[in-house]
């Protein structure tokens, strides 16, 4: 469980009415730049199985959408998802699929700020942040649908395909809140977070 206090979803005084400072933005990047660097090795991999074994490579989609997730977690200031994922877009173009990676990466930010912007950036606890992974994981399972090829598989597969990326995405934007408390915690990015903070 990402805090051992309950999330009563209570609105929390954040950032997200506030500035942004060059301290703010540096984090954002630099949290988005480390995303896009694991993502490097996953495109790699991900490129050649997508074919063979869609299954397996749906696993690590969740990850994706860490790069606006985690920024976001940590400093609840609107917009700093986009930032991170665009910095891991720019990074992550040196794996297979280039620029693209950019383009795709500012999509993702997008789709999952859009959950904490839809309730004016108010609600951080875990589960909002599951919230907005299954919303992102039902959107990924319906364009894999097209891009995968699913409708060619077996219903059985195609469905355990699915089921797949909901939990990657699931399990992904939990961890990035575990990620952001031990970032508060530590004063990086010059936000010293609460241990029971939810």
């Amino acid at each position: 469980m990402p805090s051992t206090a309950p999330d009563t979803h209570t609105p929390t005084p954040v950032q997200a009415r506030g500035r942004y400072s060059t301290r703010t933005i540096m984090t954002a990047v630099a949290i988005g730049a480390g995303v896009g660097v694991v993502l490097i090795p996953l495109n790699f991999i991900s490129q050649p199985i997508s074919v063979t074994m869609p299954i397996v490579a749906v696993v690590f989609y969740g990850v994706w959408g860490m790069a606006a997730l985690i920024p976001l977690a940590h400093m609840r200031l609107r917009g700093t998802g986009v930032m991170g994922s665009a910095a891991a877009g720019l990074v992550s173009s040196l794996s297979p699929y280039g620029l693209f990676m950019v383009v795709m990466m500012l999509g993702w930010g997008l789709l999952m700020e859009l959950p904490f912007a839809l309730t004016r950036y108010r609600y951080f606890g875990w589960r909002m942040f599951l919230f907005a992974g299954l919303v992102t994981g039902v959107l990924s399972c319906a364009m894999s649908w097209a891009m995968l090829d699913l409708s060619s598989m077996g219903i059985g597969l195609a469905i355990a395909v699915c089921a797949m990326q909901l939990v990657s995405f699931a399990v992904c934007s939990l961890l990035s809140l575990l990620i952001a408390g031990a970032l508060g915690r530590a004063g990086i990015g010059g936000r010293r977070r609460d241990p029971n903070e939810a």
